[in-house]
């Protein structure tokens, strides 16, 4: 999953920022953000002059949001109304004890907005816990996966015979039987399961 982090430049918070991205790259995301961490990208100009030029936002090519607003910033809303309107799942988190936004409580309580929008106060011993279930409704957003990423795979002549030759007379395509067996690797991967626990 593709996610934008976003959060208001803060020496005191430099740490818990780069833990949020340590915690979404470890799960397997890919993260760009707004502040300069490791593991984290952002756009190159010409990407942002291209997206422009196409009458699109960043934030269309990404697959979720992440925003720490434990430092208020007046571009958290924009973002948040931005990503609501791509119906874009959205974690507004925010230090335990700080104050959110009163439009942003009603939103939660829409339930059109609230399918995509979950506001987390947290403390950071919390953190990677509140994070790992963002991403599990993320994927779920609407209460049902559905693939919605294109991956392209060559495949050699004797894969593509054993696919076809595995999905004959069946009701299933070749890539839900993928889909399938990947689902089935993901279960059986313990390692993959204890770090997203």
């Amino acid at each position: 999953m593709r996610i934008y982090f976003s959060a208001n430049e803060s020496q005191n918070l430099r740490s818990r920022y780069q833990k949020i991205i340590d915690i979404l790259v470890m799960s397997g995301n890919s993260v760009m953000s707004n502040l300069e961490l490791d593991k984290s990208a952002r756009f190159s100009d010409t990407d942002v002059e291209k997206f422009r030029a196409a009458g699109q936002t960043l934030l269309e090519q990404m697959d979720s949001l992440v925003i720490d607003a434990t430092i208020k910033s007046p571009e958290n809303g924009y973002l948040v109304a931005l990503a609501l309107t791509h119906k874009k799942p959205t974690l507004f988190l925010h230090e335990k004890g700080t104050d959110v936004d009163s439009n942003l409580l009603s939103l939660q309580k829409d339930k059109n907005t609230a399918a995509f929008l979950v506001l987390q106060d947290y403390q950071e011993e919390k953190l990677k816990k509140y994070l790992l279930e963002f991403l599990q409704f993320a994927e779920k957003k609407g209460g049902k996966e559905i693939p919605k990423i294109k991956f392209t795979l060559r495949i050699t002549p004797k894969i593509e015979r054993y696919l076809h030759w595995k999905t004959h007379n069946t009701k299933k395509s070749k890539a839900d039987f993928l889909r399938e067996r990947i689902d089935k690797m993901i279960e059986e991967d313990e390692e993959f399961r204890r770090y997203n626990k």
